[in-house]
């Protein structure tokens, strides 16, 4: 192990064992602040390493330790002080990510059979067809899926008078087709940039203004399927997957424009979510209610987004203080019973019925290490993060190779799960897995398209 590693992960349990003693003595200010400069000296130190404003372990130290910095200032009385398993927990998954992309870098090192790349998009034409039928296909069966469940419960959440009528939006099966109009964004920058690249060298034609109008209206179904389903979630997925995608495929990035452009796009972010939470009929005095500052006076775009990143973290200390026995693999495994439709049937429906410790009922979103926990204890947190880490190397890797471009839809996707880790258990959820799946099927099909134009030139 490098000496540069060695001080690396020593310097992380010194901070985070620092942070909890400092905590225990009611100093949670100065424990938060600690994190959070322990964070942004990580990120730092892997943007100095890989150049990638987006690289895997920067994302997870911003977001993640970053997170859990924020989570301990303890500003709501809904927080209470952390409990020793939980400091721990939070320290090892970090550590563990770590681990396992390190293990996996070093494999590729020591059997020598990493292979020399530019890391440039693959300039073929014959992907361009493929990646346009799979824009405007995945927009189209998104845009059906939604009208046939409109059509089905007849209303459309933005347009109804019911506080959660987005809640009970969702019909069995076609829903994961619906949610699915988060990838046109993504599938639209990629084939623009493929294209942009096979122009350059040549191989590549002017868009027709048929094409232009296509993608044009695939993106505007598509981004509309997510404010009338009144999903910040979705919302925020299908602007951020995108945004993370360029920043992986782009090699030449200008940090001044992408600082005002990000900031821009930030604003509009910010100000369709508010309409959103508008629609839902929140009140800052409800909301005032519910997330029970200790600090009231507050204002409301400070609390809302503290309290989505604090008290997931306070959610797991509930998990960690509160539970009573392990599910041994049933809450991870659940996209499995979801997919196939084994929930339905007894006695997995009554299996997969967990009660879900929360701080509070509407505040139930939760952190990546969630149900890893609450399957195998600590275990089930390091083996997740070396899973998660050594997966993480990989796609660094095979995008570097830059062969199929869908390669970086996959990448992205794993970005945004990752530096949304305080938000959700992600791997759980049955629909991160149903959009791997879509992923699977367009990476084969775009990629067919490519080795077909290769067997041409061959023969």
């Amino acid at each position: 192990m490098k000496k540069e590693t060695i001080i690396l992960y020593g310097g992380f349990l010194g901070i985070s064992v620092a942070s909890m003693c400092i905590s225990k003595t009611g100093q949670h200010i100065a424990s938060g602040l600690l994190l959070l400069l322990g964070a942004i000296f990580l990120y730092g130190f892997f943007y100095k390493k890989t150049k990638n404003l987006v690289n895997y372990r920067g994302l997870l130290s911003l977001a993640f330790v970053g997170g859990e910095g924020i989570a301990a200032f303890q500003l709501s009385n809904l927080q209470t002080e952390w409990s020793s398993m939980t400091w721990l927990c939070f320290a090892a998954f970090y550590l563990s990510f770590l681990i396992g992309y390190d293990y996996k870098e070093y494999r590729d090192v020591t059997r020598k059979k990493k292979k020399k790349t530019d890391g440039k998009i693959l300039n073929d034409a014959a992907m361009e067809q493929p990646l346009l039928v799979s824009v405007i296909a995945v927009a189209a069966v998104a845009l059906a899926a939604f009208v046939l469940e409109a059509f089905i419960l007849g209303y459309v959440p933005l347009f109804s008078k019911d506080t959660h009528a987005y809640n009970y939006f969702h019909v069995t099966g076609i829903h994961y087709f619906t949610v699915t109009c988060m990838m046109t964004h993504a599938l639209t920058l990629i084939f623009w940039m493929v294209h942009k690249e096979n122009c350059k060298s040549g191989s590549g034609k002017k868009l027709s203004k048929g094409v232009i109008i296509l993608l044009i209206i695939a993106n505007i179904a598509a981004l509309s399927i997510a404010i009338l389903c009144i999903s910040k979630f979705q919302f925020l997925l299908t602007v951020a997957l995108p945004f993370f995608i360029y920043l992986m495929m782009k090699k030449d990035i200008n940090v001044k424009r992408l600082v005002m452009v990000g900031g821009g796009i930030g604003v509009v972010v910010v100000l369709v979510m508010a309409v959103m939470i508008m629609r839902r009929n929140y009140e800052p005095g409800y909301l005032n209610g519910i997330f029970e500052m200790k600090n009231p006076n507050f204002p409301m775009f400070v609390q809302y987004p503290y309290i989505y990143v604090a008290n997931n973290y306070a959610n797991f200390n509930c998990l960690v203080e509160q539970m009573t026995q392990h599910t041994m693999g049933l809450r991870m495994a659940f996209p499995l019973f979801a997919l196939t439709g084994l929930k339905f049937i007894s006695p997995f429906r009554e299996w997969l019925v967990q009660p879900v410790y929360l701080t509070k009922t509407e505040l139930n979103t939760l952190t990546i290490i969630y149900d890893a926990y609450y399957d195998f204890g600590l275990v089930g947190v390091i083996l997740l993060g070396v899973v998660l880490g050594w997966v993480c190397a990989f796609l660094a890797k095979k995008m570097k190779e830059g062969r199929n471009p869908i390669i970086y839809l996959f990448g992205g996707q794993i970005a945004v799960y990752v530096a949304l880790s305080f938000f959700s258990t992600w791997f759980s959820v049955s629909t991160t897995w149903f959009w791997f799946g879509v992923t699977g099927v367009i990476y084969w099909y775009v990629g067919r398209g490519g080795i077909g134009k290769m067997k041409k030139v061959r023969s």
